[in-house]
């Protein structure tokens, strides 16, 4: 005997809740029309200071592929709205060629008729047509893109654009190669992702070698081991992670392949395998404790640190050498590049004197920190400053006079820990209660 299904009845809205729900729907797509009126705003404002800078770079007769003046301007709206310098660079050449290369599209931005998004995907899929080919493009598309969503005019774009490109797929893809290259991002948990641009062949090649042993190496451990639930995905990232390391597929995590230069904060109590509190991984962040003591087995030198209890500050570390202990001290207590928002690690950076030596700046903690190339160049080759106050505080003094006072990562990392109210575990006698 067949079960019958029976189907809920419809809900039947009110009057007032069709009318509520109505008013609602429209100031959400009015608030998304607001929203792409700002973002053009903020385009043409990016264009604004570009033209300062350029006129300032070319008046001062220091025009050069490294373009200071404009390093200098977008530093100046980056920490202003805390925001990485080099995001607004990006996003400054990006507003350019929205507002100067597709008229139309950003007329569209500016009336609220299509958002940032859409904005964005049509330059993205067109900005290698030339002039005429980019207004034909944008005659067929725009009036596409109010209708679509993005995902949906993503694939117009491209297919449109490739249409009309004059440009043959082998010369572009030329072109293309030289975007080639890996990349990293912190996720949350412990976790993060590497991120691989190379020919789709190769791309889509690799995939499909993991996948074969991906698939092979879970026949045998489910063969092997009940208890072993990985995924087909989880097979395909553990393999990457054992062949990158130690160019084997094994049933390992790759760790004891790790002999990378890392700073690895460890607790006391973590080390020894009396507490579990995470470790801190610099670049990152939290780490789980197993990891953390694993890696720390095979280290070959440790540096201890001596932390004030009041401020947070890394007082000292030991070495062996005054040069040794300076530098161990500054990357312990730098982390990253020091210019506000940068998060290149110490060990890719350049130990700075805030007061130049041939100032008469001395070379020790109080008064050397850790700059990249770029900011490096950009405090020596633009009107900004920095000085630095006690306990590694450094302020920058943007060119436009602007001071912002930033404290160093583990400091202010170590300042908010030390508010975390932590629960008290005494038993017996001794508890508290």
């Amino acid at each position: 005997m067949t079960a019958q299904v029976i189907a809920p009845a419809p809900w039947i809205p009110t009057a007032e809740e069709n009318a509520r729900a109505s008013a609602l729907v429209d100031e959400y797509v009015e608030a998304e029309a607001q929203i792409a009126r700002l973002r053009a705003r903020q385009a043409e404002i990016l264009v604004g200071l570009t033209e300062i800078a350029a006129a300032q770079g070319h008046r001062s007769g220091s025009e050069s592929d490294y373009d200071f003046a404009t390093r200098s301007m977008a530093a100046e709206l980056g920490v202003a709205a805390r925001i990485p310098d080099g995001t607004i660079r990006s996003r400054m050449a990006g507003a350019t060629t929205l507002v100067t290369e597709f008229p139309g599209t950003f007329a569209a931005l500016q009336d609220g008729r299509i958002s940032e998004g859409h904005a964005r995907t049509i330059v993205t899929a067109g900005e290698r047509l030339d002039d005429d080919s980019r207004a034909e493009y944008e005659h067929i598309v725009l009036p596409r893109a109010e209708v679509m969503t993005v995902g949906q005019l993503r694939a117009l774009a491209k297919a449109v654009a490739e249409r009309i490109d004059p440009l043959p797929i082998a010369a572009r893809h030329e072109e293309a190669m030289a975007t080639r290259g890996v990349w990293v991002s912190p996720l949350e948990d412990g976790m993060a992702q590497l991120l691989i641009i190379a020919p789709a062949t190769a791309v889509y090649a690799m995939h499909d070698r993991l996948t074969q042993m991906a698939t092979r190496n879970k026949a045998i451990a489910r063969a092997a081991c009940a208890g072993d639930d990985r995924t087909l995905d989880h097979h395909r990232a553990d393999l990457i992670v054992d062949l990158v390391l130690t160019g084997t597929p094994t049933a390992g995590e790759g760790l004891d392949a790790i002999h990378a230069v890392v700073q690895v904060t460890i607790p006391v109590d973590t080390v020894t395998g009396i507490g579990e509190d995470a470790a801190f991984l610099a670049g990152y962040g939290p780490i789980h404790p197993d990891t953390a003591r694993r890696l720390g087995a095979r280290a070959p030198t440790w540096v201890r640190l001596w932390q004030n209890k009041q401020t947070g500050a890394l007082e000292t570390v030991d070495a062996y050498t005054p040069t040794a202990a300076q530098r161990r001290f500054l990357a312990a207590r730098d982390e990253h590049c020091r210019f506000p928002g940068c998060r290149q690690p110490a060990r890719r950076c350049d130990v700075d004197h805030t007061v130049p030596y041939s100032e008469g700046g001395p070379t020790a903690v109080g008064n050397t920190a850790h700059l990249c190339e770029a900011h490096h160049r950009l405090k020596h080759h633009s009107p900004c400053g920095m000085r630095q106050g006690p306990d590694g505080l450094i302020e920058y003094i943007s060119p436009l006079g602007r001071v912002h006072a930033y404290k160093p990562t583990p400091v202010v990392r170590f300042e908010a820990e030390a508010e975390v109210v932590m629960p008290d575990l005494r038993i017996g006698e001794d508890a508290p209660f």
